[in-house]
């Protein structure tokens, strides 16, 4: 088992809920999905950080945005997805952020 990071820490809500609404997840999913993450190049980037990068609509809604919402209802408690999609709800519609 990982020391608790954010990302795993949004890993483990993910997983939590998705057994919660009856996807068969194994036990260590969010361990094992960590180690692939390290093994991807270094300089690789998620979709959405492209879409936020270019302006472009963001899809936090359908992601962390429904982690968050299916953690509420079912009385579970999801609060670094309910933070991911907090923060990037700023930026949804594809509003450029700029420094």
């Amino acid at each position: 088992m990982r020391p608790p990071t954010f990302l795993y820490e949004v890993m483990n809500e993910v997983v939590e809920i998705g057994r919660a609404r009856g996807v068969n997840l194994p036990y260590g999913f969010a361990d094992d999905r960590l180690e692939f993450c390290d093994s991807l190049p270094y300089d690789m980037r998620a979709s959405m950080a492209h879409d936020l990068a270019n302006g472009n609509r963001l899809e936090v809604a359908w992601l962390s945005g429904a982690v968050a919402t299916y953690g509420r209802e079912l009385g579970i408690a999801t609060p670094c997805n309910r933070a991911v999609s907090d923060i990037l709800a700023l930026y949804e519609d594809g509003e450029r952020h700029t420094r």
